[in-house]
């Protein structure tokens, strides 16, 4: 393998696009001689420094370079082998660190042009409990996020794709763009449209990313996996963060459950009581105080319409058959 190929299968590596092929290729590499696997760990190790701190650690490596040419003080000989050990060893190991700075600074430098990062912008929009909020992104897509959720994205579009962050639970609606694909990593996975309307549900309390689409077509797949589905309307896969599985399913067009929330429907089916209050903290921004917990093993199935929080408690509380007492932001259940 020439220095270009292994350049280029190393930024595939740091963006994680390599195929089965390309993989294996690197890691036959990697095996072949222990100086490569030093590189490799320098270059993937200083991955995460900004441009300026390549830069500066290229500096410190040449003084280091310098300070272990200068000649020795001592008059004693050491053996041939010690002295590689000793000094030698260390000269080529700042080197070796050397050229896996050089090599992050062009991989980033070439990366960073491709995909505009260094001159991006970005922007951060959070719809904490209690808050539903609407808004445009730069290239016409219109996002819908629920309570406690938020989304990072440039503030113009410039690379190949249009990629955003997601964090909780989120309605897109796509511009359709076939030339810059629309991109969503959240929590471990990846979900790529060109122009579709879809519900992605990621918190980070909860076990599953859920993705269901209302129109167009979605892939998903795992960040670090090779699992993809392909998703059409009424069509949901869920990706299981314990074992990174993905499982695909039909649901009902328009599923009320999944999308109702986009239009101030709040619905529960057949959910544990658990299920119940976590989605109730987050729709209404209230914390709850349990006391006493009656009749835990009933489920609860319901759909209500912007609905006030005292019309939910009484549903909910008449089929657990507890009480309760809402103070400000605090539901006291007993």
């Amino acid at each position: 393998m020439d220095k270009n190929e292994m350049e280029q299968l190393i930024a595939k590596y740091l963006n994680k696009e390599l195929t089965d092929a390309e993989a294996s290729d690197l890691k036959h590499w990697l095996e072949k001689d222990k100086v490569n696997r030093q590189v490799f760990e320098n270059i993937v190790g200083q991955w995460h420094l900004s441009q300026e701190e390549v830069a500066a650690s290229k500096v410190r490596v040449l003084q280091r370079i310098q300070t272990n040419q200068q000649v020795p003080t001592s008059t004693k000989t050491l053996p041939a082998r010690s002295w590689f050990s000793s000094y030698g060893y260390r000269v080529a190991a700042v080197l070796l660190l050397g050229l896996g700075l050089a090599l992050v600074g062009l991989l980033k430098s070439e990366w960073w042009r491709a995909n505009d990062v260094a001159t991006a912008v970005y922007v951060e929009k959070e719809a904490v409990l209690g808050q539903k909020l609407s808004f445009q992104l730069p290239d016409g897509s219109i996002v819908k996020l629920n309570a406690g959720s938020k989304l990072k994205y440039p503030s113009a579009f410039k690379g190949k794709n249009r990629d955003v962050q997601l964090t909780g639970e989120a309605f897109f609606d796509v511009a359709r763009d076939e030339d810059h694909p629309f991109r969503i990593a959240s929590n471990g996975v990846m979900v790529q449209v060109l122009g579709t309307s879809f519900n992605v549900r990621s918190y980070p309390d909860e076990q599953d990313v859920a993705v269901a689409v209302k129109t167009g077509k979605v892939a998903v797949s795992g960040i670090e996996t090779k699992n993809r589905v392909t998703l059409e309307p009424a069509q949901m896969a869920t990706y299981s963060l314990a074992d990174q599985s993905i499982n695909k399913k039909t649901i009902e067009a328009n599923d009320p459950s999944v999308f109702g929330w986009v239009d101030k429907h709040l619905v529960f089916r057949d959910e544990n009581f658990d299920v119940v209050l976590t989605q109730l903290s987050r729709w209404y921004g209230v914390e709850f105080k349990v006391e006493q917990k009656k009749n835990m093993g009933k489920r609860f199935t319901a759909n209500f319409k912007n609905p006030s929080l005292v019309k939910v408690m009484e549903s909910v509380s008449f089929v657990y058959g507890f009480n309760y007492k809402i103070n400000g932001n605090r539901v006291t259940i007993y």
